[in-house]
């Protein structure tokens, strides 16, 4: 698995499960709940703290594809990571080599790989029109990324495809073997709060993530609709690729509304635009999805690397 990520706290605990439950190739980082600076320092400081330098963390888009650059400080704090001392900002050098060259110089390490993006589509959509060739290099692209077109949803726009809609079309019409993991299956998948508790039992990883989600899920409680449970979107994501048995799936050809009042809705696209069929999670059965969280939680109990 490659992660494509805006850390953002629900991206580091999507980090910190695909750590403990595949084989994580490298992680890329793109402007997106805070700018990149941030996104790209929240990263290797978890990796740091896991203990695993040894998979490479990579800068991507400093800013959308053709608009200026939308956060969501509010949802996930100044440095991107709540109440974190860990997440202050780390400087991007201009000159830094960035993923889509790296995926082109370095194609040993995505034979097979699966790519689960959990922020703003630009780090992909620059890479397929940079490269065209990546299109059919990846084993799948699953998007944490709009909602299913037709369902009722408790926000009028899903973030990451608001912030830069035109890399989301890109990824649409160009990548191959897309799945889509939309907020409507999401926010069915939801965390009681009184659940964190639990995490205390992971020593510095548990701290950590204490620390992100008591500021994380006071601000998105209620979001599914019930004031007591949050919402772990990107989470959702890394269990489409390692628990694919617990999602119900539907293929739509899919567009994305680019420009207007209804910028970053998700549509079916029209049958004369030939798109290629996107594999659309429709729902997911929450129990075993929560049941899978707090399991892959448990590599990190009494291990001296993380104590």
């Amino acid at each position: 698995m490659w992660l494509d990520m805006d850390p953002g706290i629900d991206d580091s605990w999507a980090l910190v499960i695909g750590m403990s439950q595949c084989n994580i190739q490298g992680i890329s980082t793109v402007a997106g709940n805070v700018p990149l600076a941030n996104t790209f320092g929240n990263a290797k400081r978890i990796m740091s703290l896991i203990g695993r330098q040894d998979v490479p963390v990579i800068p991507g888009a400093e800013h959308p594809m053709l608009a200026p650059l939308v956060t969501a400080r509010e949802f996930h704090g100044e440095g991107g990571v709540g109440k974190w001392e860990g997440g202050g900002s780390e400087v991007v050098a201009d000159d830094a080599v960035r993923v889509w060259n790296w995926w082109t110089s370095h194609p040993e390490a995505l034979d097979q790989t699966h790519v689960v993006a959990t922020g703003p589509m630009t780090n992909l959509g620059v890479a397929l029109l940079a490269h065209p060739e990546l299109a059919d290099r990846f084993a799948s692209v699953t998007l944490m990324c709009g909602a299913l077109p037709g369902t009722q949803l408790d926000k009028a726009q899903e973030f990451n495809v608001y912030v830069d809609p035109h890399a989301a079309d890109v990824v649409f019409h160009w990548a191959k073997r897309v799945q889509l993991i939309g907020i409507n299956v999401c926010h069915r998948a939801l965390i009681p709060i009184r659940d964190l508790e639990r995490l205390g039992r992971y020593g510095r990883v548990g701290e950590m993530l204490s620390r992100m989600l008591s500021f994380y899920s006071e601000r998105s409680r209620g979001e599914g609709g019930d004031p007591g449970a949050f919402p772990i979107d990107d989470v959702v994501a890394v269990a489409a690729v390692a628990r694919p048995e617990i999602f119900t799936w539907q293929e739509l050809p899919l567009a994305v509304v680019r420009e207007g009042p209804l910028r970053g809705t998700v549509v079916v696209s029209p049958v004369d635009l030939k798109r290629p069929p996107v594999r659309v999670a429709v729902s997911i059965d929450a129990s075993a999805f929560r049941d899978w969280v707090w399991d892959s939680m448990e590599y990190y109990r009494s291990d001296d690397r993380h104590a």
